[in-house]
């Protein structure tokens, strides 16, 4: 427990948590069956079991987007005990973008990249932060529907390290800004509004900060800082993630 947080607010957050952990076996066996009656319904011949495949398909679509919304809430809840050990930042990064590089390809989006080599490896909880720069690089290529450039830069900044990820897309509304890292706000058809909250949640549980700035048609930036403070004394090795 955070110092200071009232019990009550733990004691929700569990019972949310479980809450999430029961409604995901009863959507499972949703999913299932209507899986099942789809494929009992391949070939519909009249007018009415064509409305009757639409509409299982309907239902199949949004149990579905339950199950992301269930499953993106649980990674927010959940209580975050951070294992800190000394990350290559620069590594980690290349690692995301080996990863989500060959869809973002297919969808017309360039990468660029600018490292700084002199970064001192950073403590922080890698999976986390992982899960942080993931986020974000899903949100800039969601931003670009019909192809772009992505920027991602590191660098140090005094005792913060930064980590930039910048996109050419359509850019946010002046009066969503204020708006963009609350829980469950998503201009997005089909989001759960969770993952720019979880990373902020992430980024802050660091001791650092989350800023974005952003011009409509032209392209969002996104900023995390995180504190260089002490913590391990060996860096994870540029490859990890590959």
């Amino acid at each position: 427990m955070t110092p200071g947080t009232p019990s009550w607010q733990v004691d929700v957050a569990a019972v949310a948590g479980s809450l999430v952990h029961e409604i995901k076996n009863p959507l499972s066996t949703l999913q299932i069956n209507a899986q099942l009656l789809l494929e009992e319904w391949k070939s519909p011949d009249t007018p009415r079991e064509k409305r009757m495949v639409k509409r299982l398909q309907v239902m199949l679509d949004e149990v579905r987007h339950l199950e992301a919304i269930v499953r993106d809430f649980l990674r927010f809840a959940e209580r975050h005990e951070l294992e800190l050990v000394a990350v290559d930042v620069n590594a980690l990064i290349e690692g995301l973008i080996d990863l989500l590089g060959t869809e973002m390809e297919r969808r017309g989006i360039r990468v660029r990249t600018s490292f700084d080599p002199e970064l001192p490896a950073l403590p922080c909880d890698r999976g986390l932060l992982r899960q942080a720069v993931t986020n974000l690089l899903v949100n800039a290529e969601q931003a670009m529907p019909d192809g772009g450039e992505v920027i991602v830069k590191s660098q140090r900044d005094g005792d913060q390290a930064i980590i930039d990820i910048i996109d050419m897309g359509i850019g946010i509304p002046p009066q969503n800004l204020p708006k963009i890292f609350e829980l469950y706000f998503t201009t997005k058809k089909g989001g759960s509004g969770l993952g720019l909250a979880t990373t902020k949640r992430i980024v802050e549980e660091h001791g650092g900060r989350i800023e974005v700035s952003s011009e409509i048609g032209k392209g969002t930036q996104f900023r995390i800082r995180i504190p260089l403070r002490s913590g391990p004394s060996s860096a994870e090795g540029p490859g990890a993630l590959r």
